[in-house]
């Protein structure tokens, strides 16, 4: 079975503007679920999160635009992902086992699904 490496990378970027999106304007609704004190300082951060997010997705998506994308945006959003991974992992003492699970089951498959894609947009964009 053949998966489509645009496919994937689409729904990765519409999914990271829309969580980037929620980080941004309603940072309080999603820190709920991790903490009942949310100082400005958190709120703050993450809404510099949800901006990385979006920028990420949008770059992702007009990549996608072109008739021969090379996957460079895709591959971005996928190392973010990989090191949030890796973050989670290294510092989970800081972030407890909810944060932990949760990001790992965000940013895994997102960087999975991530890296399959730019690695075959650009053997794609290599072979044209």
């Amino acid at each position: 079975m053949d998966i489509d490496e645009r496919a994937v990378a689409r729904s990765i970027a519409f999914g990271r503007i829309v969580f980037g999106g929620l980080m941004l304007f309603v940072p309080d609704t999603v820190l709920a679920r991790a903490s009942d004190v949310r100082p400005g300082p958190l709120v703050w951060l993450a809404r510099a999160f949800g901006i990385r997010d979006v920028v990420l997705g949008i770059g992702a998506i007009v990549e996608l635009t072109e008739p021969e994308p090379a996957g460079h945006w895709v591959a971005f959003g996928a190392a973010a992902d990989t090191a949030d991974a890796a973050a989670a992992v290294v510092w989970r003492d800081e972030l407890g086992p909810i944060g932990v699970v949760s990001t790992l089951a965000l940013a895994v498959p997102a960087a999975t699904g991530g890296w399959y894609a730019a690695l075959r947009l650009r053997r794609a964009s290599n072979t044209r």
